[in-house]
């Protein structure tokens, strides 16, 4: 796939994302998707048409994104489930001090360094048990790291040499405050780091930086950054912990604590953390599934799968294409309403591995329709626009909600289309091409198995319902 389109896609939801964090105002300027599709005005009908939908992989998100006001959310463990596979998550990042010295000095006698990660309250599976464990290890990382780089999942740093040794902790204890000198601070990891190992690579990045013209850069440079991670790869539990890069004071943003004493026995601490105007950061996240009951979603060979998966990426995402657009909807109406709908199958799916809030449709281009994007590129689908804006999501929507049929009460996320619907009759364009994702906050997590466009069940089957209105009186 084009990377440019990918990077844009990327782009288009953590924008949606950052917009729903910090607005709550929403405008419905056509039929809310929300709303019945039933026909039940005078001169007012349905026409559902049919969609051809199967499953991919894709992991071509990026991680490293870093917007301002948006928590910087890190998948860091092990996790395993039964249908959809194992994720093996590690998070790298810069950090720069909280002041420039000209080095540690001889007056600064260092008693111990810690690595600091808040827990982001975030805990994707198994939330119940209270004996899960995973164990943890912190790195040197041996290359830098770009500030205007994009990263991706399979982005990768070599790793140096390790700065502690390996951690085990209770991840239902991640919530507990952590205890410093008499003070409750932000809840979260707190791993001693070797001295022998860290603190003259600080002290030489110090140094360097103290007369640099651009002493964040230098800094960064000098000292590479850190990688928490897995210490074993090969060991799974049942839930993945997230958690927070940036925040507002020591401990509640990651890095490195140093506590000192001076020559008086007055002790003290030094804080090198993560700076989002200054710093770089990547989500390094793998997911194996070849042994998994997903697999079979993403090597179907079936024209029109019946079970679709989804899950924020990496991960399972829907690939739907929509026939009959330019011919199958009368000719002279008003489109009063589209929506897409994508319905649950609640037994398939999981109590623990819970289904997404919110899904996002991206359209895929096929090189005539629309006008100016290539052929297989992503774009912004109309009824998206504007970007910068909430709006549309009075519109698009893309939440669940529940549809009745009788004594059946069915979860379906609906999408709201209408724009483009009409967008693409005006351009004769007969099909469209979309890809539904997850939310990006937490990489990863969620998935959800629901009906594709050839389920047995027509409740269910994932279609689009097109509402119309004569123009005829």
């Amino acid at each position: 796939m084009n990377r440019n389109s990918n990077t844009l896609k990327g782009l288009f939801t953590l924008l949606a994302v950052a917009l729903i964090a910090t607005s709550g105002c929403r405008e419905n300027t056509l039929i809310s998707s929300k709303v019945s599709p039933a026909n039940d005005t005078v001169g007012v009908h349905a026409t559902t048409l049919s969609c051809i939908t199967h499953t991919y992989y894709d992991n071509d998100v990026l991680t490293s994104v870093n917007i301002g006001g948006l928590d910087i959310n890190q998948a860091v463990g092990n996790v395993t489930d039964s249908f959809f596979g194992n994720m093996t998550g590690s998070t790298f990042f810069n950090i720069i001090p909280q002041s420039y010295i000209n080095g540690i000095d001889t007056g600064m006698y260092v008693d111990s360094l810690f690595l600091t990660l808040p827990y982001s309250g975030f805990r994707y599976g198994d939330t119940l048990s209270t004996d899960l464990t995973q164990t943890y290890q912190v790195f040197y990382i041996g290359d830098t790291l770009g500030y205007s780089t994009y990263y991706y999942p399979f982005s990768d740093k070599p790793l140096e040499i390790p700065v502690s040794d390996p951690v085990t902790i209770n991840l239902a204890h991640l919530k507990d405050s952590v205890y410093v000198n008499g003070r409750y601070y932000h809840p979260g990891l707190h791993i001693k780091l070797n001295k022998t190992a860290i603190l003259s690579k600080l002290h030489n990045a110090l140094k360097t930086s103290f007369s640099a013209s651009d002493k964040n850069a230098s800094f960064v440079s000098a000292f590479k950054g850190l990688c928490v991670r897995p210490a074993d790869t090969r060991t799974f539990t049942k839930a993945m912990p997230y958690f927070r890069l940036n925040g507002t004071g020591a401990y509640s943003e990651a890095g490195i604590m140093m506590h000192y004493h001076n020559y008086s026995g007055v002790k003290d601490s030094f804080e090198f953390y993560h700076a989002q105007a200054a710093c770089s950061h990547f989500n390094a996240i793998t997911k194996s599934y070849g042994r998994f009951p997903v697999a079979n979603f993403f090597n179907s060979t079936q024209a029109n799968d019946s079970l679709i998966g989804l899950a924020n990426q990496p991960g399972a995402s829907i690939d739907v294409k929509v026939y009959g657009i330019a011919t199958d909807i009368p000719k002279d109406v008003v489109i009063n309403k589209a929506t897409l709908q994508i319905s649950l199958i609640s037994n398939l799916n999981s109590a623990s591995f819970f289904v997404p809030d919110q899904v996002f449709p991206v359209g895929i281009g096929n090189g005539t329709y629309p006008a100016g994007i290539d052929a297989g590129k992503e774009y912004a689908v109309e009824d998206r626009k504007p970007l910068t804006s909430l709006s549309p999501y009075g519109v698009l929507d893309g939440k669940s909600h529940t549809i009745t049929y009788g004594n059946t009460n069915i979860t379906t996320y609906t999408i709201g289309l209408p724009r483009e619907v009409i967008a693409s009759i005006a351009a004769k364009n007969d099909t469209l091409h979309l890809h539904i994702h997850g939310t990006q906050i937490y990489y990863g997590a969620y998935r959800m198995i629901a009906a594709g466009g050839n389920y047995s069940d027509s409740r269910y089957k994932t279609k689009l319902i097109v509402v119309h209105s004569s123009l005829k009186n």
